[in-house]
C-alpha cells in the first residue's frame, strides 16, 4: 500500500478514475471528467478492471480497509474503520481519481486505486491499497501501472509521484517494478499510525515513454 498525502514488469497501453487538475471539482466524477470514454467506463488490465468507485463498493471497503496492516500503511484510512467511514470517503472525493480494482474474472472488489492532483497543474499523486486476501499475487503492480498509463497517455500529465512507508517493502517492490525513480526520505502522517517515516518517488513523462518503449521492443 502507499503512503498518499491525503488519504497506493511488463507495461500494458490501457487507460482509472480521476479528477484533472485542469477540471477540478467535488463529488463523483463521470466518465467524461476522467477522459474514460462514456462505453467504457473502465480501464482493463490482464487480469484487473479498474472502474469509478461508487457507493455501492462502500461495504466491501469497509470490510477490507478495515484492517490495521493496512491502514498503518496509508495516511487517511483510520482503525478501526466503518461503513460509515467508507460512504464519506467516497462523497468527499475533491480533486481526486478514486477507482475500485475489480477481478475481471468475477467482478469481486480487490482494493482501490487513486491519482490526486498535486499543486502543479500537471503533476498527480498515486495511491493504491489491495485487501488483504488479494496480497501476493501481484494486483497492485497490475492496477498501478494502469493508473500510470493514463495518467501519461489520457490525461497528460507531466509527472507522477508516490510514496511509502520506510517499513512497507512489499509496497516499495511495486513501486520500483513500476520504474518510479527514488526521491528521498522524510515524515508522512497516518491516521492509523501517527507521525511515520515515508519515501518518495517520482516518474516523469520522459521515464514512462522510455519504459513503454522498451517493452515494445523486449
Amino acid at each position: 500500500m502507499s503512503v498518499s498525502r491525503n488519504e497506493p514488469g511488463r507495461w500494458a497501453a490501457i487507460s482509472p478514475f480521476f479528477v484533472s487538475p485542469r477540471a477540478r471539482r467535488s463529488g463523483p466524477m463521470t466518465c467524461e471528467d476522467a477522459a474514460l470514454d462514456e462505453d467504457e467506463c473502465y480501464l482493463s488490465t490482464r487480469r484487473l478492471r479498474l472502474r469509478p468507485a461508487t457507493l455501492g463498493d462502500a461495504p466491501a471497503i469497509a470490510r477490507h480497509a478495515n484492517d490495521r496492516q493496512i491502514a498503518e500503511m496509508t495516511s487517511r484510512i483510520p482503525h478501526p474503520y466503518t461503513l460509515g467511514h467508507a460512504e464519506a470517503f467516497l462523497t468527499g472525493v475533491e480533486d481526486e481519481l478514486i477507482l475500485a480494482v475489480t477481478r475481471r474474472s468475477d467482478n469481486v472488489f480487490v482494493g482501490l486505486a487513486s491519482l490526486q492532483a498535486l499543486e502543479a497543474d500537471d503533476a498527480v499523486e498515486l495511491g493504491y491499497w489491495i485487501g488483504r486476501p488479494f496480497w501476493s499475487q501481484g494486483y497492485a503492480t497490475e492496477a498501478a501501472q494502469a493508473v500510470i498509463d493514463h495518467a501519461f497517455s489520457r490525461l497528460a500529465m507531466e509527472l507522477v509521484e508516490v510514496r511509502c512507508r520506510v517499513i512497507n517493502g512489499a509496497s516499495r517492490r511495486v513501486i520500483q517494478k513500476c520504474g518510479f525513480g527514488y526521491c528521498g526520505t522524510g515524515l508522512s502522517l497516518s491516521l492509523a499510525a501517527g507521525r511515520v517515516a515515508s519515501e518518495t518517488y517520482r516518474m516523469d513523462r520522459r521515464c514512462w515513454q522510455s519504459l513503454k518503449d522498451w517493452s515494445r521492443t523486449g
